[in-house]
This record gives structure tokens, sequence and C-alpha cells, in this order.
């Protein structure tokens, strides 16, 4: 899995490979500069001939783009390279690079001043690429002075079409939070290296890295032992190694039983989708429990899926009569979605509360079940079996207590926080979803688009996760998982669908194709780890 890290843990990272004598500081630049030559090389194909401002800082951020400069002149690039800030502040490797720099004939303008930039960016009527070499993952706060000038600058050639390259991290965006300066540069392309930071991938930093590309420059890979607990990003790769693989001889009990609970007037449909994702993410059999007068309706809606009605209150959804078919039923499954169209009448989350505190499988709890835990977390931590949460910002404030926006400021730790607290796995859902253990550990989803801002697409998580934790994976393991099966399907339906259209349906859709894809990946590892080991020397 990849690690995202924050500043502290790139510095250590980068402490522990020169200290340790593993590579050099000077040569740990090289790479990085060489590495962002050779991506804009990737992406945009042979840049000889094009013309590419280079803005440097005085510190090892200026240095790798002191590097990228002159990697760029030998692809046959025209890089013109202003350093932003007084020259005697270089020092170290940054100081060995860019004297290397100006003995290879590149010349660096000294740049003093906002009206020094100016000119010397007038010096071109067009540039085809701009690079941001002014501040790296260490910095702090907003820029300020020129530095300041400098994004001021890229942002107004940017809106000129020149492709800006960021060196690590885009100016005025935070490595830790994502959080940007009034004025931050908007990127292209960034390029980091050793490992993304969890800035690249939380909003509204986001937004503002375009392409991102991690260059391997040799970095240790233990970090010491610390405060900071590491947070992962969810690869594909990573997830297909955990999709779960078909013995031979299963048959549609040995795949996994998931009963789905929910419904009630007006939200039919919820509890239909969740039971459909359920069967379309591969669980053999799947049973959806609903309040007996919307029975007719489930069984118009479902195909594939048996429907179990049972008692109800007056305003139609299930009722404390309910309780014991449902223990009785839920005995005989491998794993329960709860809540999907649950409703919000009190007898309802008083019998929502009794299932999660009795049901011993493991249980997927969503919606309005979250709603009815708001202030009963109690039930949730002395559950007798393994609980996966999904709650959106609100409801997580709602069961925390925290405010939406303070969960949103710190949404890895927020989620892993609430993890530990409740005992359970949550999924907080929004842009990135973060999956957080009891254990601690945490995983940033990359998948997934704005189409799904659209009703029942998280009762569409709920069924996936429910049959990833009824085909007996770990539930930490089957949360990431399913987020990111269900963002991935996401883009793959949007590929042909667009976002604005997309709808809950459409992702159930392209579960199977997005299956496939992943058990293809699983499956090629495999058999090449295979004769990987079937070539070994025997001994």
């Amino acid at each position: 899995m990849m690690r995202l890290l924050t500043a502290n843990q790139m510095r250590a990272l980068d402490r522990a490979t020169i200290e340790g004598g593993h590579v050099p500081g000077l040569e740990l630049m090289e790479r990085a500069g060489g590495g962002v030559a050779r991506a804009m090389e990737r992406r945009y194909g042979p840049l000889l001939g094009l013309r590419v401002l280079v803005l440097c800082g005085t510190g090892n951020n200026g240095g790798d783009g002191c590097v990228a400069a002159r990697h760029l002149r030998a692809q046959g690039a025209e890089p013109h390279v202003g350093l932003l800030g007084d020259p005697r502040r270089v020092e170290g490797d940054a100081r060995a690079q860019l004297e290397r720099l100006a003995a290879e004939g590149v010349r660096v303008e000294p740049v003093d001043s906002e009206g020094t930039l100016s000119t010397f960016i007038a010096s071109r009527d067009q540039w085809d690429f701009a690079l941001d070499a002014l501040l790296g993952t260490g910095a702090r706060g907003a820029p300020e002075g020129l530095m300041a000038a400098g994004v001021e600058a890229l942002r107004e050639l940017d809106e000129r079409g020149t492709r800006v390259v960021a060196v690590d991290l885009p100016t005025g965006l935070d490595a830790d939070t994502g959080e940007i300066a009034r004025r931050t540069v908007r990127a292209d392309l960034t390029v980091t290296f050793g490992a993304p930071k969890r800035g690249h991938y939380l909003y509204p930093g986001r937004a503002f890295v375009g392409a991102l590309e991690v260059v391997d420059i040799g970095l240790v890979s233990d970090l010491a032992a610390g405060a900071e607990a590491e947070v992962e990003l969810a690869t594909e790769a990573e997830m297909a190694a955990r999709l779960p693989q078909r013995d031979p001889r299963a048959h549609k009990g040995s795949v996994g039983r998931v009963l789905v609970v929910g419904g009630s007037t007006g939200l039919t449909g919820a509890v239909t989708l969740a039971a459909r994702a359920a069967t379309r993410a591969g669980a053999g059999y799947v049973q959806v429990a609903v309040p007996a007068s919307f029975n007719d309706v489930l069984e118009i809606k479902l195909t594939e899926e048996m429907t179990l009605p049972l008692a109800e209150t007056a305003e139609r959804s299930l009722s404390r009569a309910a309780l014991e078919p449902l223990l009785e039923h839920a005995g005989r499954v491998d794993a329960v979605v709860l809540g999907s169209g649950l409703g919000r009448s009190a007898e309802t989350f008083e019998l929502a509360r009794r299932l999660v505190a009795e049901i011993p499988r493991p249980m997927v709890i969503d919606a309005d079940a979250l709603n009815a835990l708001a202030r009963h977390t109690r039930d949730l931590r002395g559950a007798p079996g393994p609980r996966v949460l999904t709650p959106h910002l609100g409801e997580m404030s709602r069961m925390s207590g925290l405010d939406a926006g303070a969960l949103e400021a710190r949404r890895i730790e927020a989620a892993r926080e609430q993890a530990q607290a409740l005992g359970a796995v949550v999924v907080l859902k929004g842009a990135p979803t973060v999956t957080a253990s009891p254990g601690g550990g945490a995983t940033v989803n990359p998948t997934g688009n704005p189409g799904l801002a659209t009703a029942g697409t998280g009762d569409v998580l709920a069924g996936i996760i429910g049959a990833l934790l009824a085909q007996r994976l770990d539930p930490y393991d089957a949360a990431r998982l399913g987020v990111f099966v269900h963002g991935l399907a996401a883009d793959r339906a949007t590929e042909t669908l667009g976002q604005h259209g997309l709808a809950a349906g459409d992702v159930i859709h392209a579960l199977p194709g997005t299956l496939l894809r992943l058990a293809r990946l699983r499956d090629d590892w495999l058999g090449r780890r295979a004769g990987l080991q079937d070539r070994r020397p025997t001994p």
C-alpha cells in the first residue's frame, strides 16, 4: 500500500536516508529534479525547443528546480531560470546544484523585486511551461513577499495558457492538511518525491495539484516509530490483491449470505439499491427485510434477491415486533446491512439499536441506523460482532457531537479518532472518503467523482461492503475495498454517461466490469508471483 506522508514524516525519511548512508543528499536532489523533467516528457511528449520558465526559491525546492532545468536543457528544451530571493541564502546541496547549473551554461537570473520578476517573465511573449520550485513540503503559512509575487505570476501564466508544473507541491498548499493560501499555484502537473503527501489528496488542495506523479528517489522505506501513525493511499494493485477468490466448488451459500434491513414510506428505493449492489458485488444470497406492507413493492423491484416481510409501525417502518424474526434470520447469514431507507420513527430507532447491540454477525451501519445511534453509541461499543459505519459528515457530526466543519478540516484524524472511540471501522464519506480502523489505521480513497453526488449512491456503497463482509474479508479490508470499488465503478460509468446524469443504478450496473478488471489484475499478479517461485533454484 502506498503511504501518504506528512511533512514531518518526509523530513524523517530524508534524514534517515542521508544519515544512514543510503543515498547522499546531493544525489537525492539530482534524482528529484531529473524525475521532474522525465515526468514532463512522459506526460507531454518531446520537449525539444519548448520554452520553460523555472521559478526557484532559495531552499531545497529551488535546488530541485535547478536540477530540473539542467535535465530539461539536456532534453532539448530552452529553460530560463529565475532565483527569487537573495542568492547568498542558497546553501548546501541547493547551492551545489545552482553552481552546477551555471557551470553548464544556463543563466540564472537573480530576482530581487516584483519589478524584476515582471521584466524577467516578459522577456518571452509566451512560455510553454512554467515550473513552480518556490517552496516545498516543509513550507508553513501563506507565501509572502517575493514568494507571493511568484505565485501570482504563475497564476497569471496559467490563465494565459502556460502549462504549470509544480515541483513537489504547489506553492501555497499545506502538505499536511490540504488547506490553501488565499492565492495558491494551480498546477497542471505536480511531481512529488518518494511518496505522495496528505495535502495532495485532501480538499481544497487536491483541486490545485492537477495530475500527480510520484518519483522514486531511493528513500528508505521504514519510518521511525513516533506519534504520527501511517496513512495509506488505496491503489488499484493493492485493492485487487484483497479481492476474494472463488473456490471452483463455490455455491450460493459459500460466497456470502447478506441480510439487508430497511425500507419505509418513500424510501423503498434505498433498500432496493443496497440489495442489488450486494448481489452485484458477489454475494451469493441476498435477503431484504422490509415492512410487510411494502413486500409486494419489493417483490416487483427485486428479481434475484428474496424478501422478508415483517411487522411494521403505524408509520410503515419496521417495528419492535420485528426484532425476534430479524435476530433469527441474522443467525443464518454472514453479514447484515442495516439502515437503508429505515425511517426515523422512535420505535424503529429503538429496533435498530437492539439489532446493533445483539446481532453477532458483521454489520454495515448506514443512513438512519447511524442516526438511531447518535446519542446511544454505548450500544455500538458493546456490540458482539464487527461493525462498519458509513457516515457522511452530517451523520458523523450527530454521532460525535463535533461540528461538521471541524470534522472536514481534520478528515483523516477525525475518522481515526472516531473509529478508535467507537471500536468500529469508520468510513467517513466525502472527497476523499477516509476509512479508519479501530486499531488506528487509515486509508484515503482516490477513486470516485462528483457524479456520486446523487441520492442512493451511499446505499450502493453499503451493499457493496456488506457483500465483501459476507465473503469473509476482514472488516477494515472489506470497507476500504468496497469504497475503492464503488468509486472506480462510478469512474467507469462516467466514461460513457458523464457526471451530470449519473444515477446510483448506473454504479451498480458498472460493478461487474469493475470487479472483473480487479480480478484480472489480481490473477495476473498471482500468476507472475507463481512464475517467479517456479524459477527459484532448488537447493
